[in-house]
C-alpha cells in the first residue's frame, strides 16, 4: 500500500476504532473461550476473514470505507468464530450454525458484501474465431487443448487466432 495522507490516516484510525467497538460489543453479548484478535490486513477485494487456528479477525481498510461497513464485517467474522466456538469444525462456513450466530448478533445472515471493489485487471485477451460464421470470440483464458469447441450461436467449430497482452493503457 502506498503512503497515506493525513486525512487517510485519520480515516483508518477512525475505522479501526469502529472495529474495536464492534468487537467489544460482540464479546460483551456472546463471550467465547478466547477473545479474538483484530488484525488489519491489506486484502484488495475481501472485506474480512475469520481465522480459526489463530483466533483472529482480519479486516481490510482498503475495502471498507465507512464505520457501518466495518461494524457489519467485524460482526460477520465474529459470527464465524462464534459458530466454531459453539459447534466445533462443523460450525465453519456459512451454514446453519453461522446463520444462527448472525441472528444472535442481530444481523441478517448475508454471505457477501455489496461494496464496490477494484477487481484484478485482465492481463491478456485470447481471441478465437468461428470457422462457420467468422465471428470473433474474446476470452480471458485459453481453452484447454486437445478438444474441439463449438460456437454457441451457429454451431461451427472455433479456432485459436491469437493472444493479446493487455496493458493498463489499452484496458
Amino acid at each position: 500500500m502506498s503512503k497515506l495522507t493525513t486525512s487517510e490516516l485519520a480515516l483508518v484510525a477512525e475505522l479501526e476504532n469502529c472495529a474495536l467497538l464492534a468487537l467489544e460489543e460482540a464479546w460483551a453479548k456472546f463471550p467465547m473461550k478466547q477473545k479474538p484478535a483484530l488484525v488489519s490486513r491489506s486484502y484488495r477485494v475481501t472485506a474480512g476473514m475469520a481465522y480459526f487456528r489463530s483466533w483472529e479477525i482480519g479486516i481490510s481498510f482498503r475495502v471498507l470505507k465507512t464505520g457501518e461497513d466495518v461494524r457489519e464485517t467485524v460482526l460477520h467474522e465474529y459470527a464465524h468464530l462464534l459458530a466454531v466456538d459453539r459447534h466445533g469444525r462443523k460450525g465453519a462456513g456459512h451454514g446453519v450454525y453461522w446463520q444462527q450466530a448472525m441472528s444472535d448478533l442481530g444481523l441478517v445472515p448475508k454471505v457477501r458484501h455489496t461494496l464496490p471493489v477494484d477487481r484484478n485487471q485482465s492481463r491478456q485477451k485470447v481471441i478465437y474465431q468461428c470457422r462457420r460464421c467468422g465471428a470473433l470470440i474474446e476470452r480471458k483464458r485459453l481453452l484447454p487443448k486437445k478438444r474441439r469447441y463449438l460456437h454457441r450461436s451457429c454451431g461451427g467449430f472455433i479456432r485459436f487466432v491469437e493472444t493479446v497482452v493487455v496493458t493498463k493503457e489499452s484496458s
